[in-house]
């Protein structure tokens, strides 16, 4: 009766652990004791999970052991469930999210068997695999110490994983590395501040300096065979001062976006160091192909499509992958206040901005009716597109394509295409108009993508064609109900804002990174992080105290203390007497080696 209780609740919250639990066999060294006062208790082999005793009162001195921290904190995960009598208790004191790590389903299913557990199954999650959940919150971690003692090994890197995470959200030193030239190129300048912005150190590779002596190779010879051989020269060169950098920063992740000029030779040099590296490939997989060289020299492979895509690194041996989509950098595309001139140069009925690409160009021919101005290069002047062309088709800066999504009453947003005529019937990724657009309120309709319903709720913040006569239908419609396109750009920005932003997408790529097994690079080891010794000392000694005097520094070694100390004056404090002592013995611990 308690188990189908128990097990019918859980299975509308979590069908999977729910079915694992049913099908669950118990293991022989799993007993069923009965305590003093008549409670169950179960014992693994030789070690008891609860009180013989009393095991209510042992869960609320576990409770109130933890109290400080737990009082404090908007999320709890506990390491060990065994019969659930602390989680009981602890649901009585706190209403934080609870995550429960517990390996052992046969003794989840023994739990559910003794224990009516209906008051606190929708309060918890459970976690049977190492795998660490995104947690979004801070949060703290308490251990059930008798099922730690049973599975030391599991715990152990659960534990590992989730300092790593809190060492993480403290603070990363990150290599941010950008392509020479290109359309990566400014988002990964958005990613670097983003980063930033998270308090994270950032060093930014910025190759465009580069450009013009890239792009100058071709003018050296026309015989293309050389050419291409100055070009991987010159490449290769680039790489390896990603390298050099990274011997004189000690990085803890080098982050690279797509186009970055890292070769598989300087990335295997990377692995070989246990620098952890990962990479954004913001492109379209059927179009550039250079993932399958790549990809598999990065730890982490984060990418802007799904399904095919995922299948393909699947066959190349790539593990740790996922979806990344882009995003909007909510201070720079930002709605603009324009004067009357500037509305006049800038604003049109319909606008579009960007590279005239094969598809742009035949599908474009179509809106020539409307007042309609394209902002870009890449388009023939002496096409019948040539009169909505502006500036000559000069490249748009910023700053420019910012007043432009303000000034126009419509943005048209239809994703490049080589090998179709007009709308990608199969389009799958969001570019990152979309959000930039919508980031600075303006209204757009943009194509149909089968990856832009879980981005935005098509209709309400966002609206999609499906062909030109469905375009040329719904920007008749909207030019003559403004406040309608007012109120979804409206939307589009507060949704950009809340789920679209580049810090957001910097934090769920950390996450994920955490989730897939990071480790610090061999060097993080030197030196220990003052907070987790100031927390460790307690603030209220005198250890701690001194400790939290250097902060600042984020991490600490015996010898910077030392250093310290004896650059300062007056008489010694008996914690800087310790320290002295502490290097006294660790130098003639090292002359005697």
């Amino acid at each position: 009766m308690i188990f189908n209780d128990n097990i019918e609740l859980f299975a509308t919250i979590n069908p999977e652990i729910a079915g694992a639990i049913v099908s669950a066999r118990k293991r022989d060294e799993l007993h069923i004791l009965t305590t003093r006062n008549g409670l169950p208790c179960i014992k693994a082999g030789n070690i008891t999970l609860h009180s013989l005793y009393n095991p209510l009162k042992e869960a609320e001195s576990w409770v109130e052991h933890y109290r400080e921290e737990t009082d404090n904190s908007s999320l709890i995960c506990v390491l060990g469930f065994a019969l659930g009598y602390h989680i009981l208790e602890l649901c009585k004191t706190t209403h934080a999210d609870i995550f429960v790590f517990e390996p052992r389903v046969d003794i989840l299913k023994t739990a559910f068997e003794l224990m009516d557990l209906t008051s606190v199954l929708s309060r918890i999650r459970f976690i049977t695999d190492d795998a660490i959940p995104r947690l979004r919150k801070d949060f703290v971690v308490v251990e059930h110490k008798p099922s730690v003692n049973l599975n030391p090994e599991y715990f152990g890197k659960i534990r590992s994983r989730l300092n790593v995470l809190r060492n993480i959200r403290r603070g990363l030193k990150i290599m941010v590395v950008g392509p020479i030239y290109g359309g990566s190129l400014p988002i990964a300048g958005y990613c670097a501040r983003a980063l930033s912005n998270l308090g994270h150190e950032v060093d930014f590779v910025d190759n465009s300096r580069y450009k013009d002596v890239f792009l100058s190779i071709d003018s050296i010879t026309d015989d293309k065979m050389h050419r291409d051989r100055l070009r991987e020269m010159f490449i290769n060169f680039v790489s390896e001062t990603v390298i050099a950098r990274c011997g004189e920063i000690k990085p803890d992740l080098v982050f690279a976006l797509a186009q970055a000029p890292l070769t598989e030779s300087s990335l295997q040099k990377l692995m070989d160091s246990k620098i952890p590296t990962a990479f954004w490939f913001v492109e379209d997989f059927r179009v550039m192909d250079y993932w399958q060289r790549v990809a598999p020299f990065y730890d982490y492979f984060f990418t802007i499509q799904k399904g095919q895509f995922f299948e393909s690194l699947r066959g190349i041996g790539v593990k740790n992958f996922s979806s990344l989509p882009l995003a909007a950098a909510m201070d720079i595309h930002e709605k603009k206040e324009l004067s009357g001139d500037e509305l006049k140069i800038y604003g049109s009925d319909v606008s579009f901005v960007g590279a005239g690409y094969y598809n742009r160009r035949k599908f474009f021919e179509g809106l020539l009716d409307f007042d309609f101005r394209i902002w870009g290069n890449e388009w023939n002047l002496n096409s019948p597109l040539g009169r909505c062309i502006q500036r000559s088709g000069e490249r748009m800066d910023t700053e420019d394509i910012v007043k432009i999504f303000t000034a126009s009453k419509i943005n048209v947003n239809l994703h490049s295409s080589t090998y179709h005529e007009g709308v990608n019937p199969y389009g799958d990724f969001v570019n990152p108009r979309t959000f930039e657009i919508s980031s600075c309120e303006g209204f757009q309709l943009v194509d149909a993508r089968t990856e832009i319903q879980e981005l935005f709720k098509v209709g309400e913040e966002i609206v999609c064609f499906k062909d030109l006569s469905d375009l040329r239908r719904k920007i008749r419609y909207y030019l003559n109900n403004p406040d309608e396109r007012k109120a979804i750009a409206g939307r589009a920005m507060e949704r950009v804002k809340k789920d679209h932003t580049y810090e957001l997408r910097m934090k769920e790529m950390l996450d994920l990174i955490v989730s897939m097994g990071y480790d610090f690079p061999p060097w993080h080891s030197e030196g220990e992080v003052v907070e987790e010794l100031v927390d460790a000392a307690g603030m209220e000694t005198e250890l701690g105290r001194y400790l939290a005097r250097f902060t600042d520094k984020g991490k600490v070694e015996l010898g910077d203390i030392v250093e310290d100390i004896r650059a300062g004056e007056g008489a010694l404090s008996g914690v800087e007497k310790i320290f002295l002592l502490m290097d006294s013995i660790q130098q003639q611990y090292a002359f005697k080696k």
